[in-house]
């Protein structure tokens, strides 16, 4: 079995990107240094990535182009922005939310080192993993700092929309899915009803509909974690491709991460529970939905 999106398709491979093009592109944030390097990364599943390099210094950076859904340019800047203080991600060098020169919405993010969680499980021991899982777990609880006063998707200000599960539980997802077609393709009805009672009498445990909504990563997964070796530790540098956040519960993360977790195979669990079990200490919560849009930071 292909597991960790092993065998899911690129949507749309980044094409080729001459240097004097992106130079053009860059031409408000540079300065005086011109790009010299334009390199397609491999990887992401959506969205154009490319690696870039300034003259005059050996500092790299990600020029990321959206084009699957041009909202969420901004979307993803301002969300990197509001939670950097509270997990590793990128900083956000320069954003572009309209686009330019026929080109989709693109920003310049910070190039951080290191290599996917899902590359550290085939490839290095158990304890590395387990470590690096560990502190997965140990972040995602710190995203529940930032709180919406309702569930559903977000718009490119972080302010919930009217759209869809506006409002929605946990349950009610469940429920919505459930009734899909490709679903009841892939599961058979006597699993379906027992997952609908399952999530039906722990409802409570979940959060009621209009209560609990925090910020969701959306796509929490190991393809999306990078990870280091600090000090002979494994942990989390980075957690990546914030495009399909919206404001929910944290057991959507929690299930996206173990989505292919199997009994008698265990991957990033029980690591990653354990974690995640130890309530972290933060500061008030953040109501996001009544902050005014950052604006991309320039250079420095």
């Amino acid at each position: 079995m292909n597991l960790d999106k092993a065998a899911w398709k690129v949507v749309s491979p980044p094409p080729v990107l001459p240097i004097p093009t992106a130079d053009a592109l860059l031409a408000g944030w540079r300065g005086a240094s011109r790009v010299v390097l334009v390199e397609a990364l491999e990887g992401g599943l959506m969205n154009w990535n490319y690696k870039i390099r300034l003259s005059g210094s050996p500092e790299q950076f990600v020029l990321r182009f959206y084009d699957r859904d041009p909202s969420a340019c901004a979307r993803e800047a301002r969300i990197l922005s509001l939670v950097r203080g509270d997990v590793p991600v990128p900083q956000v060098m320069f954003g572009a939310a309209d686009g330019a020169a026929g080109f989709p919405p693109f920003c310049v993010l910070e190039f951080i080192e290191g290599i996917s969680l899902r590359e550290l499980r085939r490839n290095g021991d158990a304890g590395d993993v387990a470590a690096a899982s560990y502190d997965a777990g140990r972040l995602l609880p710190l995203l529940a700092r930032h709180q919406f006063n309702r569930s559903g998707m977000l718009s490119p200000e972080c302010a919930v929309t009217d759209g869809p599960f506006a409002g929605a539980g946990v349950v009610d997802v469940i429920e919505h899915f459930v009734a899909t077609p490709l679903f009841q393709q892939r599961v058979d009805a006597s699993l379906a009803a027992r997952l609908l009672a399952f999530a039906r009498r722990n409802e409570d445990g979940f959060g009621k509909r209009a209560e609990g909504a925090t910020l969701v990563h959306g796509d929490f997964n190991s393809p999306n974690i990078l990870v280091r070796a600090d000090h002979g530790t494994w942990r989390v540098a980075a957690i990546l491709d914030w495009e399909f956040a919206f404001a929910g519960s944290m057991l959507c993360d929690v299930g996206n991460m173990l989505r292919y977790e199997r009994p008698g195979h265990p991957r990033y669990e029980p690591p990653f529970s354990r974690a995640g079990m130890k309530r972290p200490v933060c500061t008030p919560p953040l109501r996001i939905a009544s902050r005014t849009a950052a604006r991309s930071s320039r250079r420095r």
